[in-house]
């Protein structure tokens, strides 16, 4: 088979390539051979007939990436054209043909569509989609640095060290390891205690306790709050009666490790309260709930913490025996604490209904002049740092489904094309000036992503309370 080769190491001197052992040439500044003899050992053995070579000059780095994309247009142009023959591109790596994960696949598309592929000499990555994946990073990413990031964290989680935020009832040692915290682990136990009840035969269903509102507004009511000072919530509780870091073991990274620290609860009441919330959990039917517009921009007039949406549903029977099932949607302050404000006569947390809500603000942008739509200022960087952000993700995705096999060259021009898109967009967001009449269109767009993104650019916050609503723009 006809090839070419290509690499972009530069040789060690005008009339030599390095050492000269056994017959073989090895580049002095690494104990490997040079890639011009790795290609020519590998044709040898293959019987490929090599016939052009695409390979620095003197005097060039091995990081001048313009001359090595001036050196890949010059080999495209030789596979194109009335006389042109194609031929088998032959790299020892990925790395000697891109510089980066986008531009490799860009030219393993190019290379495709014209009849050829890339082919790598290393034994043990011949395919060069997967060489990349191993050897390029994403942009200015390093490949081997986060593979160095992830290794030490790997190592410091095999060695049962604290990662990341200490569960409740715990702290960090100075070696690194969790030590109880005893305030906060008689809580700990009290939860458990209080919610597995009494003990029950293994074939006899569970009595268990007190539920989880019950439990957090016990503690409440004492005083009692969380390590981030805020009120106990029946959420907080699920979360420290499901985490097995109160059995002893530590678990991180894929790291699973029995008997790492000193327990808070006993095996037998952890599986105790296992079996009371399986006991407990009604099967509930999976439904994709949309999502709320303003979300991360309503705020509450009280605390100024930003609302989040709830859902609720409500069912009865009507007399005639039929049944009725009703869905209510709530933007809501996560300080609210329904029971005690129903009692209490000063200011509340603010919950809304979700409709109510964005029907005010809908028609207080609608009710902007011209005067206030000249003075907005939309903000469209958070949106175009979000879609690079996802097509870098999808990208990297497709990569790695392709390079294990799973689809083909041709899946990933869609997720190229995006990731490319979204720079261009970043690019030239300073360029033109964002059309408001266009925004606030599309807030009311059925598409909720593009309303979601209108609202986010054009709207500072929204400042909510029972019986009023502020809407203020980016001026």
């Amino acid at each position: 088979m006809r090839a070419v080769g290509f690499h972009s190491e530069p040789p060690e001197n005008s009339t030599a390539l390095g050492t000269a052992i056994d017959g073989h040439r090895f580049s002095s500044s690494r104990n490997r051979l040079h890639p011009r003899v790795e290609i020519e050992l590998y044709c040898e053995r293959n019987s490929h007939q090599l016939i052009d070579w695409y390979e620095p000059a003197v005097g060039e780095t091995s990081n001048d990436f313009d001359a090595r994309h001036d050196r890949y247009r010059k080999m495209i142009a030789s596979f194109t054209g009335a006389d042109a023959k194609l031929a088998l591109v032959l790299v020892t790596d990925a790395s000697q043909i891109a510089e980066d994960l986008e531009t490799l696949v860009s030219r393993l598309l190019e290379l495709d569509r014209l009849g050829t592929e890339v082919r790598c000499t290393d034994p043990d990555r011949p395919d060069a989609l997967q060489s990349g994946e191993e050897l390029l990073g994403l942009g200015d990413r390093s490949p081997q640095r986060q593979a160095k990031i992830r290794d030490a964290i790997v190592a410091k989680a095999s060695r049962g060290e604290v990662l990341g935020r200490t569960p409740y009832g715990y702290r960090a040692g100075s070696d690194g390891m969790l030590k109880p915290v005893e305030q906060e682990a008689a809580i700990v136990q009290e939860i458990f205690q209080t919610y597995a009840g009494p003990w029950h035969s293994p074939d006899s269903k569970p009595l268990g306790g007190l539920g989880m509102r019950a439990i957090a507004r016990s503690l409440n009511e004492r005083g009692q709050v969380t390590r981030t000072g805020r009120p106990w919530s029946a959420l907080a509780i699920s979360g420290i009666l499901k985490n097995r870091t109160y059995l002893g073991t530590y678990s991180r990274y894929g790291v699973r490790i029995a008997g790492n620290h000193d327990p808070l609860v006993g095996r037998d009441i952890f599986i105790r309260a296992e079996n009371v919330t399986k006991s407990r959990t009604p099967v509930r039917k999976q439904r994709l709930e949309p999502p709320y517009l303003l979300g991360g921009v309503a705020r509450c007039n009280l605390c100024g913490r930003g609302l989040f949406g709830l859902t609720r549903r409500r069912s009865w029977k009507r007399n005639d025996g039929t049944s009725v099932e009703k869905t209510y949607r709530y933007y809501e302050c996560p300080s609210r604490n329904a029971t005690r404000e129903r009692t209490d006569l000063g200011p509340r947390h603010v919950s809304r209904s979700a409709r109510d809500l964005e029907l005010i603000v809908f028609n207080v942008i609608g009710g902007w002049g011209k005067r206030i739509k000249k003075k907005i200022q939309p903000d469209l960087g958070y949106s175009l740092a979000e879609e690079i952000v996802d097509a870098e993700r999808e990208f990297s995705r497709a990569v790695r489904s392709v390079a294990a096999a799973y689809g083909t060259l041709g899946d990933l021009r869609s997720p190229l094309k995006r990731l490319r898109d979204a720079r261009t967009a970043s690019v030239g967001k300073n360029v033109q000036q964002p059309d408001i009449e266009a925004i606030l269109i599309d807030i009311r767009s059925d598409d909720i992503s593009i309303a979601k993104t209108a609202i986010r650019s054009i709207l500072e916050r929204v400042i909510v309370s029972d019986n009023s609503v502020e809407v203020i723009p980016r001026l």
